[in-house]
């Protein structure tokens, strides 16, 4: 695993050992970054279920000032860490030990609000129409901003949003990935 572009371009991140976590594969995240940017200037990013943190030091490497990474498990937050520190990006990335729940609720309470945000949680969560509402109804999305969000193939449908509008739906293998915007206009 490693970062596509930017000031970081070849970095090869840490991963984590296993099967908890499940990596976006690099075809897809460059896919992925080419629709959302390529590259961002100052943009404020969420990854929810951090992993390894690659989506967020992606975005960071191409140009975001500020990211904020949240994980569960222990062995992931060691990785991330490790991965931020490689990158020297400590003054960029807000890392938090928790519960998406818990993170979600002090966002909307403390009125944060992002740019971009990725979604890719556990396959088994089976969650993404519950975040999505989530984000909108706590107005957590900038207007313009993107979130991105990986999902098992038939565990949610794109066209059940109706408060974004659909960019881009890439299929892969048992996996998709759905881009939104948010476009009031």
């Amino acid at each position: 695993m490693r970062i596509i572009a930017g000031k970081h371009k070849s970095r090869i991140l840490y991963s984590l050992e296993g099967k908890e976590t499940r990596p976006m594969m690099d075809r897809m995240k460059e896919s992925v970054f080419n629709t959302i940017g390529p590259y961002f200037e100052g943009d404020v990013v969420l990854d929810l279920f951090g992993g390894s943190g690659a989506l967020c030091l992606e975005a960071i490497s191409r140009g975001a000032s500020k990211g904020l990474i949240v994980e569960k498990s222990k062995d992931a937050i060691r990785v991330i860490r490790e991965n931020i520190k490689l990158l020297k990006e400590e003054d960029s990335i807000n890392l938090f030990n928790s519960s998406y729940e818990m993170v979600l609720n002090r966002l909307a309470k403390d009125k944060t609000t992002f740019d971009i945000i990725f979604l890719d949680p556990p396959y088994k969560l089976n969650i993404i129409n519950y975040l999505i509402t989530y984000i909108l109804d706590n107005n957590l999305l900038n207007e313009g901003g993107v979130i991105v969000c990986h999902y098992v193939k038939g565990n949610f449908k794109s066209s059940d949003v109706d408060r974004l509008v659909l960019i881009k739906n890439y299929n892969y293998g048992k996996s998709e990935v759905s881009i939104f915007k948010k476009d009031n206009n």
